[in-house]
């Protein structure tokens, strides 16, 4: 098989370029996993910041059609024991958000290019030709055996296709994610279905799934005391009683869904080459508390659709050196914000999990 460009990951980010490159008639093909279950929903929420974007790309009806509703705002208890109501009817040209269903949204982006997919069950192997080409062999029983000449890495934290090329990272801190699906309440003195509150040993948040279901998500740091405390689910609502709002989400049950993972900054030290891009988590992996991870993903596809066209259609050779330094600029002023949040909680400065923001 002979394409131009060969994604490797179907993530949000993997499929939004390959949606894109279809549309301006580049041929690709894209590589995946094979997947035997449904991940581990997240719940996740695209802010109103995000809107104008997909907009652009034409998605927004997209993700509108398959979210499961529209957010208006959250509530907050970050740097004083009172609630923030952050309410996006400031917010411009969009005043709500989208709380995604991001397997459904997926599935039928995946609908778009189902046809240029194939998957992987064993792994997969880079070769790199003298003429400057890349084979990629996706090990199932046997091999396919793809050839390209634009190799992407849009396979998230776990940065596959930059592991092979010998490309390190950078890891700005320890952070981790702990998640359980609860049965959905309202609580009453909160309105809005988004609720974040920092503690003592991290800060947690508790978002709705769907019509039933909450997810809450705790966060720390790797190695704290606590974290072997949340193994049990149904130890949370205890070990975090002395929470103002936070503990009234929880229940005391065993039988819950339970994730833990990696939440932490990180970069790639390379994320362009002479004929290879990383996109997404791949390229920059930023922390929850930002809320723009999915933004990432959407925004790295279409400004790599971009310069990949270049390189392409007019053979620009700066194109992909100016998208490795345009992600690394963007990541100094994400790593800038991120500490000025956190540095905005000062009621447990000497505490190990928030000392380190203010050193």
């Amino acid at each position: 098989m002979k394409k131009e460009v060969i994604i490797i990951g179907n993530g949000i980010a993997g499929v939004t370029l390959a949606v894109l490159l279809q549309r301006k008639g580049i041929s690709f093909v894209l590589l995946h996993r094979e997947e035997e279950k449904v991940p581990f929903a997240l719940g996740e929420t695209l802010p109103p910041s995000a809107m104008p974007l997909l907009e652009e790309l034409k998605l927004l009806s997209l993700f509108e059609e398959n979210a499961y509703r529209k957010t208006y705002g959250y509530h907050s208890m970050w740097g004083s024991p009172q609630v923030t109501d952050i309410n996006f009817y400031h917010q411009n040209p969009y005043k709500n958000g989208l709380k995604i269903n991001k397997h459904q949204t997926l599935e039928k982006m995946r609908d778009l290019i189902r046809d240029n997919m194939v998957s992987y069950c064993k792994g997969f192997e880079i070769i790199h030709e003298a003429h400057g080409n890349t084979v990629v062999l996706a090990k199932n029983e046997g091999f396919k055996i793809v050839q390209g000449k634009i190799l992407i890495d849009a396979t998230g934290r776990n940065r596959a296709v930059l592991q092979k090329l010998k490309i390190e990272s950078e890891i700005h801190d320890e952070l981790v994610a702990l998640s359980c699906h609860i049965p959905k309440i309202e609580h009453s003195k909160l309105t809005h279905e988004v609720y974040v509150e920092s503690f003592k040993e991290g800060w947690g948040i508790v978002s709705a799934l769907n019509e039933t279901e909450n997810i809450c998500t705790i966060y720390t740091h790797k190695g704290h005391e606590i974290l072997p405390k949340f193994k049990d689910v149904s130890q949370w609502k205890s070990v975090l009683s002395e929470t103002v709002y936070l503990k009234d989400f929880l229940i005391e049950d065993t039988n819950v869904k339970f994730k833990g993972g990696n939440a932490n900054s990180s970069v790639a030290k390379e994320i362009a080459g002479s004929n290879w891009l990383a996109l997404g988590d791949a390229a920059m992996s930023f922390d929850p508390l930002s809320s723009h991870g999915i933004t990432n993903a959407i925004y790295t596809a279409s400004k790599a659709s971009e310069v990949i066209g270049k390189k392409l259609n007019i053979a620009d050779t700066e194109a992909f050196p100016e998208y490795g330094e345009i992600m690394k600029v963007i990541f100094q002023q994400y790593l800038q914000s991120k500490n000025n949040l956190y540095q905005q909680e000062t009621r447990w400065k000497d505490a190990a999990f928030w000392k380190r923001f203010f050193q």
